[in-house]
């Protein structure tokens, strides 16, 4: 059975699209089209935010690389003044983006929270989830950190974490998804809707590698994110309605952090996160550095066919950066 909750949010993101994109109304994230209204070849005209200040891909082209198997992808310098090494496909399509939607969670949660040792507790309509679906094993009457929530949401790649941030944040489910969506408008990321936490599947839900970029650009500022994206292991402690405690062991998604598979020789791993679904295929959004330049680089690399493919898709972004 439909939530209330679930029925007004859908009911909520569909206003906003009509209210936020009424001039690409005909655009979701599976069309092909590319927003020529948005971006001007190498110029500022139409950035807004972030945006204005890093590099921005000539839309009429695609600066990609043959040996990469993925529909779309983005890599370029943090620094658009140090942006001598950029590629892209397709770096404005809008698709679906799974768990890299926990990028903005995670930024709107570290933007606003003032305390990340407060305890939130864990609702009925938070571990209403499919099954199949990632968790952090939370349970009903949960007290939790929002500390160990952020571990919960970026290291298993929880969405019942993703759920209780955005329930408890500002007391308001809705609001947080308008927050999620205001801040991407700050962020100059226009080609990006969120419609949940979690990055599910919607028809609502969408967003562009280049958008990630610079979401991503965004939450590097934030140490807690680079200290939780590359923890490889963590224990959460957590305090059950009973009130008894119990300790949930969270294993990274990421196998570049959990040495499955080895990044680049010349390339440091800095932060990074997971995603896939059916529609999203599987995506990866990494914070590197190239060791031997010092320089650092966000690369996006979205609907691969394979989780394998995916991190072989980035080792060949990385292969191809100058010294």
């Amino acid at each position: 059975m439909i939530s209330l909750k679930k029925i007004s949010c859908v009911l909520l993101s569909l206003i906003v699209v009509l209210m936020t994109s009424c001039k690409s109304s005909s655009m979701s994230y599976k069309s092909n089209n590319l927003m020529d209204n948005l971006y001007l070849a190498n110029t500022d005209t139409y950035a807004t935010g972030t945006a204005k200040n890093i590099v921005i891909p000539d839309i009429t082209t695609n600066e990609g690389l043959e040996s990469i198997g993925a529909e779309s992808y983005f890599i370029a310098s943090t620094n658009r003044f140090d942006s001598d090494y950029t590629k892209y496909m397709l770096p404005y399509k809008r698709v679906a983006i799974a768990s890299l939607t926990k990028l903005m969670t995670a930024l709107v949660v570290l933007k606003n929270c003032k305390n990340l040792d407060e305890k939130y507790y864990v609702t009925t309509e938070t571990v209403d989830l499919d099954k199949d679906v990632s968790k952090a094993n939370l349970k009903v009457g949960d007290e939790i950190s929002v500390r160990d929530l952020l571990y919960g949401l970026l290291v298993p790649s929880g969405n019942d974490a993703a759920m209780c941030l955005a329930e408890n944040l500002v007391g308001s489910y809705d609001n947080f998804i308008i927050m999620m969506n205001n801040e991407a408008e700050m962020l100059g990321a226009t080609n990006t809707h969120f419609a949940n936490p979690h990055g599910l599947d919607s028809d609502y839900h969408f967003s562009t590698a280049y958008d990630l970029f610079l979401i991503m650009r965004e939450l590097i500022k934030y140490p807690e994110f680079l200290e939780i994206s590359t923890t490889r292991e963590f224990k959460a402690n957590i305090k059950g309605s009973d009130d008894v405690v119990r300790t949930e062991t969270w294993q990274n998604t990421n196998f570049f952090v959990t040495g499955e598979l080895l990044i680049n020789d010349n390339v440091k791993l800095l932060a990074g996160k997971t995603g896939s679904t059916e529609n999203a295929g599987y995506c990866l959004a990494l914070y590197t550095q190239n060791k031997n330049s010092g320089d650092e680089y966000i690369s996006i690399v979205l609907n691969a066919k394979s989780k394998r493919n995916v991190y072989y898709n980035s080792n060949s972004l990385f292969g191809s950066m100058p010294d």
